[in-house]
C-alpha cells in the first residue's frame, strides 16, 4: 500500500484525535507496524515502497536490508529514526547510513580484538561510499537534494519540489542495491 505524506500526517492527526477522545481505530498493517521485506520481493523495491509509504530513507533501507543486518524490524524503525535528511543536519544520506548499518550488522566486530572483521567492514563501506558517490556525485544530503536539509524551511522546500518522490527513491533503491551486492 503506497500513501502520501499528506495522508499519512491526516491518518497520524486522526488517530491522536481518536486516542485523545478514547477511541480506538483498526490501522492498516502498513502503518501500524514496521515491516521487512515478504519472501521473494526485491529488497530494493521493498525498500522504496516504504520510503513513499511513510517511513524515511534510513528506516527503509534497513527494513529492506533487514533479514541481512539480523535486526528486528521494531529494532530498525526505533534505531533509525535520528538518520533522516543526513541526520537531520543535512550531512551523510540516510539511505547510505541505513546501507552502513547493514554492513556493520553482518560484517562488523563482536569484540573488541577483532581487527579482520573491522578491516572488512571497512573495506566493504569504502565500497558502498565510492560506488554511491560515483552514482550521484557526492553523499550529502542537502548536496544530493540542493536544499538545506538541517533545516525545517529546506525539508519543506524539498517536498514542495518532490525530491521526496523523485530524487529519494532512487538513492534508497541504490543503496539497498548495492548493500546487498557487498553483503552476498
Amino acid at each position: 500500500m503506497t500513501l502520501s505524506r499528506r495522508s499519512l500526517i491526516t491518518g497520524a492527526c486522526s488517530a491522536g484525535t481518536a486516542l485523545a477522545l478514547g477511541l480506538t481505530l483498526n490501522l492498516p498493517q502498513a502503518l501500524a507496524a514496521p515491516q521487512t521485506p515478504p519472501p521473494g520481493m526485491d529488497p530494493a523495491a521493498f525498500a522504496r515502497d516504504r520510503f513513499l509509504s511513510h517511513w524515511n530513507c534510513t528506516q527503509a533501507v534497513l527494513e529492506g536490508l533487514g533479514p541481512e543486518s539480523g535486526l528486528s524490524a521494531e529494532t530498525i524503525t526505533r534505531i533509525t529514526t535520528p538518520f533522516a535528511a543526513g541526520m537531520w543536519s543535512g550531512l551523510t544520506c540516510g539511505a547510505v547510513t541505513g546501507a552502513m548499518m547493514a554492513i556493520g550488522m553482518r560484517f562488523g566486530r563482536s569484540s573488541d580484538g577483532d581487527a579482520a572483521a573491522t578491516e572488512a567492514t571497512t573495506a566493504k563501506v569504502r565500497e558502498l561510499v565510492t560506488t554511491l558517490g560515483k552514482e550521484f556525485g557526492g553523499l550529502d544530503c542537502s548536496a544530493l537534494l540542493g536544499v538545506d536539509m538541517a533545516t525545517d524551511a529546506g525539508i519543506k522546500e524539498a517536498a514542495s519540489k518532490g525530491l521526496f518522490k523523485s530524487k529519494c527513491p532512487l538513492l534508497v533503491e541504490a543503496s539497498v542495491r548495492e548493500a546487498a551486492r557487498l553483503m552476498a
